[in-house]
């Protein structure tokens, strides 16, 4: 609804004023436009035409004040549709710690590249990991206000991305050798309770995710055929919150079929865990009963497993893994003991054979130097 006006000038010159809605605020109260010194009525109306296209396209009206977090905000809440809780949760705290305390007050429609470089630079020379995933979370915005016809152009975008001189960028792969392993599940064995064991023991024969392991249930689990069906994963979400969600990638959903020692344990492990839940009047016979979960038979915090491996080491003076590297520790293994690269690959849930591969050349490499090794002792010339 639009509404124009003639007025005179000071000096006694005619002219025209509009106003016009456009659309409504963050809480939902209706805003109106106004502008003077239109020379013409048919000028007023065409500012007033071109504010309602704007409005019925995109849901409000472009203006030169829009900030980056207005923008951002805007962007959030139709990003948010598309993703997972534990997805768009991470993006918001990136925003929220890294991004808009920089940019989030800055004129959309001012901002320029070298603007943007410095904010850029900020993040590497503070040594953020992930300053690269900054940079392109920031761009993603542009090119949203791009699209709603808020920008012409997109400054992060142009910004060069600085490199560390002193980092790698062949991905290292953590794991344990046989008798490492070896070593560290016997200590685990004898560490506090069946718990802990029983989930290394899996993660390192399987090659589990610690998000699947944790969102694991006895009904996921065939007694009879040795499988595990994997179709869950914990992750966190809005402040915290665990939540179990699918997997990340289709691959990811998968059936495994583990060694029989293996559910041995995982069967000892749930009666355990039944005689200590019934005891303390939990139910443990649901279709949603955990493998792993805490005292109050809840959702494991993802913090404890490393909690456990950090006690093991340090109680049986173990070189210490991530959890992860468990997963590189069971790849590495297989292939040492013959496994082939296809059979790993989904057993392992990856999406391509690429990540696979890295491990197994990184394998097969140390392989060889051993083959040097085992010649050059033998010969002892």
């Amino acid at each position: 609804m639009a509404t124009i006006n003639q007025y005179k000038t000071k000096s006694g010159l005619a002219r025209w004023e509009a106003f016009s809605m456009a659309g409504k605020d963050d809480d939902g109260n209706y805003k109106r436009m106004h502008k003077r010194g239109f020379k013409t009525k048919k000028e007023a109306q065409l500012w007033t035409s071109n504010l309602q296209v704007s409005l019925d396209k995109q849901g409000f009206v472009a203006t030169n004040d829009v900030t980056f977090e207005e923008l951002y905000n805007r962007w959030f809440e139709d990003y948010k549709q598309g993703v997972k809780e534990s997805t768009w949760a991470k993006t918001e705290d990136i925003f929220r710690l890294h991004i808009i305390p920089v940019l989030g007050s800055k004129k959309i429609k001012r901002l320029t590249v070298p603007q943007c470089q410095k904010v850029v630079h900020d993040w590497f020379k503070a040594g953020f990991k992930h300053y690269r995933r900054f940079r392109s979370s920031a761009s993603t915005v542009f090119d949203y206000g791009i699209r709603m016809e808020l920008i012409s152009r997109n400054p992060m975008a142009k910004t060069s991305i600085p490199k560390r001189k002193d980092i790698d960028d062949a991905p290292a792969f953590d794991f344990y050798e046989k008798a490492e392993l070896t070593k560290f599940l016997n200590s685990a064995y004898l560490y506090d309770d069946m718990e802990p064991f029983t989930f290394f023991r899996l993660l390192s024969y399987t090659g589990m995710r610690k998000g699947e392991a944790l969102a694991l249930r006895w009904s996921d689990l065939n007694f009879d055929t040795n499988e595990i069906s994997i179709s869950r994963t914990e992750s966190k979400g809005k402040d915290g919150r665990l939540l179990i969600q699918t997997p990340k990638t289709k691959t990811s959903r998968r059936t495994i079929v583990v060694d029989k020692k293996t559910m041995h344990w995982l069967r000892k492990w749930k009666v355990s865990q039944a005689t200590f839940y019934l005891e303390q009047g939990y139910n443990v016979h649901g279709a949603k009963q955990l493998v792993f979960s805490n005292e109050y038979n809840q959702l494991l915090q993802p913090s404890v497993p490393d909690h456990w491996n950090r006690s093991i080491c340090k109680a049986y003076g173990l070189r210490r893994i991530k959890i992860h590297a468990f997963r590189h520790t069971f790849c590495s293994l297989a292939f040492a003991g013959g496994a082939e690269l296809v059979a790993v690959s989904k057993m392992l849930g990856h999406a391509n054979l690429n990540i696979t591969q890295q491990v197994y050349l990184h394998v097969t490499k140390q392989q060889k130097a051993d083959v040097a090794e085992k010649l050059d002792q033998f010969m002892s010339i």
